[in-house]
C-alpha cells in the first residue's frame, strides 16, 4: 500500500476542523495563564496587609514588587531557549510547578528578606509558564484562526488578575495574606496532575526532533479521527525530506505565534 504524500505540520492543522483535543490544549492553557494572572496580580491586593503585619513603610514594599517582576523577566529568558531545545510541555509543566512551590512557600515567610527572594522565585516560574502556554496553544492552531485564540486563551491572565483582586477583596479578612499566597499555590500544584496527562507536546516540536512516531501517530488522530491512514509529517520551511511521521526542523520556525515570533512562513 502506498504511503500518503508529506504533508506539511500547519497544512494538516489547518486542513482540518478545530477538534475537541485542541479545544482541550487552549481550555489547560488558559487555566495556566489565568493561576499565572492571579499569582502575578496578588502580591499588589495584599501589600498592604503585609505592611501592617511587619510594621513596613510603604517604600519598603517597593522591592517586593520589583523582585517578582525581575523574576518574570529572567524566568521568560531562561525557560523559552530551554523550551525550544526540551520540549514546551516538560518546561510548561516544570515552570507551573516550580511557581506553585515557590508561592506556598512563600506562606512561611519570617521577614521581608524571605518573602522577596521567594517572590523572586516565584516570578521565575511565572515567567516560564506564560511563553510556554502561548507557544503551545498558537502551535496546535489552525493558521486563520490563530490570533483570535490566541487572544482568547491569553484572556486568561486578566480573568486570574481579576479573581486576585476579587479574593483578596471578600476573603482577606478571614484568611488573611498568607491563605491568598497559599490559594496561589495550591492551586497551580493542583494542575500539574492534569497537565502531564492530558497536556501532549507540540506535534510541530516532535516532528522536529525526530520523535517516536507512535507519538506523532496518536495527536494526528486525535486532530483528524476521520482521517483514513496518518500521511507523512515534515516542516515545509525546512525543506526537510520527509521522515514518516517525524522529520526535523528549527525550533523557532516552529512557534508561529504571532506576539511572539511573527507570522508563518510563506
Amino acid at each position: 500500500m502506498t504511503s500518503p504524500a508529506a504533508v506539511d505540520v500547519q497544512e494538516f492543522i489547518n486542513s482540518n476542523a478545530f477538534s475537541t483535543f485542541q479545544r482541550s490544549i487552549l481550555i489547560l492553557c488558559f487555566l495556566v495563564v489565568t493561576i499565572d494572572g492571579f499569582d502575578t496580580a496578588s502580591i499588589g491586593f495584599i501589600a498592604p496587609a503585609i505592611k501592617a503585619e511587619w510594621h513596613l513603610s510603604a517604600a519598603s514594599l517597593a522591592p517586593l514588587f520589583g523582585a517578582g517582576l525581575f523574576g518574570l523577566m529572567s524566568g521568560a529568558l531562561i525557560f523559552g531557549p530551554l523550551a525550544d531545545r526540551f520540549g514546551r510541555k516538560p518546561i510548561l509543566i516544570f515552570s507551573v510547578a516550580f511557581f506553585g512551590l515557590a508561592s506556598f512557600l512563600s506562606v512561611f515567610s519570617t521577614g521581608l528578606p524571605m518573602l522577596l527572594v521567594l517572590r523572586f522565585l516565584t516570578g521565575l516560574g511565572l515567567g516560564g509558564a506564560m511563553p510556554s502556554a502561548v507557544t503551545l496553544t498558537s502551535e496546535y492552531c489552525p493558521q486563520g484562526r490563530r490570533s483570535s485564540l490566541v487572544t482568547l486563551m491569553f484572556c486568561g491572565f486578566t480573568v486570574g488578575s481579576a479573581l486576585g483582586g476579587l479574593v483578596a477583596a471578600q476573603m482577606l479578612s478571614s484568611i488573611g495574606w498568607r491563605g491568598v499566597l497559599c490559594l496561589g499555590g495550591v492551586l497551580p500544584l493542583l494542575l500539574v496532575p492534569l497537565l502531564v496527562f492530558k497536556l501532549p507536546e507540540s506535534l510541530r516540536f516532535l516532528v522536529e526532533k525526530g520523535k517516536s512516531g507512535v507519538k506523532v501517530a496518536r495527536i494526528v488522530r486525535h486532530i483528524a479521527p476521520a482521517a483514513a491512514s496518518v500521511p507523512d509529517l515534515m516542516i515545509h520551511d525546512k525543506k526537510k525530506s520527509p521522515v514518516r511521521p517525524s522529520p526535523p526542523c528549527s525550533a523557532r520556525a516552529c512557534c508561529k505565534a504571532p506576539c511572539c515570533y511573527g507570522p508563518p512562513s510563506s
